[in-house]
């Protein structure tokens, strides 16, 4: 059953192949080259459901469909050449809202070409082009992150209802014209949707949805792209920048208790194959911390296509125990005390692993030497060696049915970044991307087993807590630290952040894996990940990507980021030299006076001298636009032999959130505390220069994976992730 319209073609001069008749307005403009807006008529023949873009099911001659209207301030992207940010023309509705046939003006027209003026052999078109304006967006589009409000509702839809086309021949150029773009044909790439259908729940308010693939053996069950894909006109090959994975999830919020949910889950436009004899799974997680599944065994092999409506129904369920903390003998054994707090209020340390079967676990095995030797790595730098007392740290027995085999990637020129993933069966469900140095994981799944260790034993004296509310406030304030069993070069830290509060008070999850065969790589990529950027919410350090062109709503974003207690590490970037080749960017220029760092450049206080502190071009992965306080630096290269510390701005941030979370300072704000923090950092000795053991370290590996931001708020001490 067809989704909501099924592709573009871009007809009248610009004539392609498995373009569709163009439906012609009742008056259509002539476009000359003046001052006038150039127009795009939108529309489909008669009353089809294929329609775009508030969407409501409905009934087509006994077919059950998604219709779409076009709604208000929709957005297509017209690009000239794919690639290119030089010809992206931007189409805004302004007639049509609520019909099926839509009128598209563009008012601003780069390189000074209008539209019609450009010949080139590629038009792409895109949706929707308030998030997408090319290729590499589109590509990049995550599927991850969805909410539904309430049941049945469907307006979350749109935001990741996505669609690409290319009309274009390669032998031949083609101009833009004025006329129609026709919703129907069969060339477009097109976003997918699952409908959940699931009667007969225990009557409980649902928070979250789950579809999880088990392939038969042989099979493949990372299968669901979390990224879009495409069939590249220019090679014919598939591309994406996509990981995939065994697992998706959509969040519900404003649900009651009901026994009934109907609920709507976009997915990518890549076929999902699903093979005899595998299981799809059907995991619904209520309010209480119950979980339900149902399983519906293949018996055929079956294809997911994009462009489609596909409809999962359950009726029958089981009850979903977290079994697997420890495997053995009794759960509270498979949670370790490493250690309690002994000053202030104490802040919480989990530490899991994952992709680490039974045969890992026991005393003196390799899971018990991974958790401790992460525990060791996370402490053997400053400022945490000497903080080490305001922590609470655990670690806890995640089993997974099977060992990790993803392996590790190496490029044609022997340079290793992530690994190849397999299909393992794991708890955390652990993925990378080869030629890359991002993982994902299942966040939800690492912050219930991190409630369970606080449960089990996060009392005093390793005792159970009993109190659910303290066991959630603790849980979403904590680092979650996941080590995942995959000798590779790879990072990813997923970092929550919320409004209220100048200290970052929620959850990191700061997935890491072992390095390439090498201890001390995996300390400072551990350091990195779980130190800077999961404890310190720090920002990259290292540039290495240049944009053409400045986009200041970045600086916007930074300063915000500063006074949640985020990215305090960096600053935005630019100077009278710089702006002398962007006319018109009204934006103060950096100097030591107004960097976030600058009071700790007066020389008197040493750190000038000690650490050159100053002010460096380069940084949050950009070569322009943003500066960092020292050449070097955990956040920048944490390998090389100069970049094995924190730089004082970074252990500034690192104390003052500490101090805020543990309610060891009086200080009302960050910047309000600086005397004590030089108190504090006047006892401390940093080692700029750690050059006591020799790292296996390749200059063709890449930096790790960026953060994750994730926005969250508190509620009546509940935190709740923002979609």
């Amino acid at each position: 059953m067809k989704l909501s319209f099924k592709a573009l073609g871009l007809c009248a001069a610009m004539i392609v192949a498995g373009c569709t008749e163009s439906i012609e307005p009742a008056e259509t403009p002539i476009m000359t080259e003046s001052a006038e807006p150039a127009r795009l008529y939108i529309g489909l023949p008669g009353d089809d459901t294929d329609t775009r873009l508030s969407h409501h099911e409905t009934d087509v001659s006994g077919r059950t469909a998604i219709k779409t209207l076009w709604e208000t301030d929709d957005i297509i992207i017209a690009n000239g050449i794919p690639g290119s940010e030089d010809y992206v023309y931007e189409f805004r509705l302004v007639e049509g809202s609520g019909t099926s046939r839509g009128v598209f003006e563009c008012t601003e027209f780069p390189s000074g070409y209008r539209p019609e003026n450009l010949s080139t052999n590629a038009w792409t078109i895109y949706f929707p082009g308030d998030n997408i304006q090319g290729e590499g967006d589109y590509l990049a589009f995550s599927y991850n992150g969805q909410t539904q409000y309430g049941n049945g509702n469907m307006d979350h839809l749109k935001a990741y209802h996505t669609l690409r086309l290319v009309c274009g021949d390669i032998n031949q150029y083609a101009t833009f014209n004025k006329d129609n773009i026709d919703l129907s044909g069969e060339d477009l790439e097109e976003s997918s949707c699952m409908k959940f259908n699931l009667k007969g729940l225990p009557a409980a308010v649902p928070t979250e949805i789950e579809l999880s693939y088990s392939a038969p053996t042989g099979g493949t069950s990372s299968c669901f792209s979390i990224h879009n894909r495409l069939d590249s006109w220019w090679t014919g090959n598939h591309s994406s920048n996509s990981t995939t994975s065994s697992k998706i999830k959509l969040t519900l919020e404003d649900f009651t208790a009901t026994s009934d949910i109907t609920a709507y889950m976009m997915m990518s436009n890549y076929p999902v194959n699903l093979q005899n004899g595998g299981t799809l799974r059907v995991t619904v997680r209520m309010e209480d911390g119950r979980y339900y599944y149902c399983d519906k065994a293949l018996s055929k092999n079956t294809t997911l296509h994009g462009g489609r409506l596909h409809t999962i129904t359950c009726t029958s369920w089981t009850e979903k125990h977290v079994s697997n903390i420890d495997g053995f003998d009794n759960p509270e054994d498979g949670v370790q005390v490493l250690q309690e707090a002994t000053v202030g209020n104490g802040t919480d340390i989990i530490i899991m692993g994952d992709g680490f079967a039974a045969d890992q676990f026991g005393k003196g095995g390799n899971y018990e030497r991974v958790m401790l030797k992460a525990y060791e790595d996370f402490f053997s730098v400053e400022p945490y060696r000497s903080l080490k007392q305001y922590f609470n740290v655990y670690y806890i027995n995640a089993v997974s049915d099977e060992n990790h085999d993803a392996e590790p990637y190496f490029d044609g020129w022997g340079a290793q970044n992530g690994a190849v993933n397999g299909s393992a069966s794991t708890v955390f469900s652990t993925q990378f991307t080869p030629g890359a140095t991002t993982i994902t994981g299942d966040n939800a799944a690492a912050l219930e087993y991190a409630m369970q260790a606080l449960r089990a034993k996060g009392g005093k004296g390793g005792t159970e807590c009993n109190d659910e509310q303290e066991v959630s406030i603790r849980a979403n304030q904590s680092l979650i630290m996941v080590m995942t069993n995959v000798h590779c070069h790879a990072g990813t830290c997923n970092m929550v952040w919320t409004y209220g509060s100048d200290y970052g008070n929620a959850y990191s999850i700061a997935y890491t894996a072992l390095g390439n065969n090498d201890d001390e790589q995996c300390r400072w990529t551990t350091i990195h990940e779980a130190g800077g950027h999961g404890f310190g919410k720090l920002a990259d350090e290292y540039g290495g990507y240049r944009y053409t062109s400045f986009n200041t709503s970045v600086w916007y974003n930074l300063r915000n980021n500063h006074s949640y207690g985020v990215s305090r590490n960096i600053n935005e970037h630019w100077t009278e030299e710089e702006a002398a080749g962007w006319n018109g960017l009204d934006w103060p220029y950096t100097t030591s006076s107004n960097v976030y760092w600058s009071e700790l450049l007066n020389e008197d206080l040493g750190y000038v001298s000690s650490e050159s502190l100053g002010i460096y071009k380069g940084a949050n992965t950009l070569e322009h636009m943003f500066c960092r306080a020292t050449p070097n630096s955990i956040m920048r290269n944490q390998f090389a032999d100069d970049g094995r510390f924190f730089n004082a701005i970074s252990r500034w941030a690192i104390w003052y959130r500490l101090m805020k979370l543990t309610g060891s300072t009086s200080s009302p704000d960050f910047e309000s505390s600086l005397a004590e923090f030089l108190a504090f950092d006047s006892t401390i000795t940093i080692d700029t220069d750690a050059r006591t053991r020799s790292i296996s370290y390749d200059p063709g590996m890449l930096p790790l994976g960026a953060p994750v931001l994730i926005e969250g708020r508190w509620e009546d001490g509940r935190l709740i992730i923002v979609e």
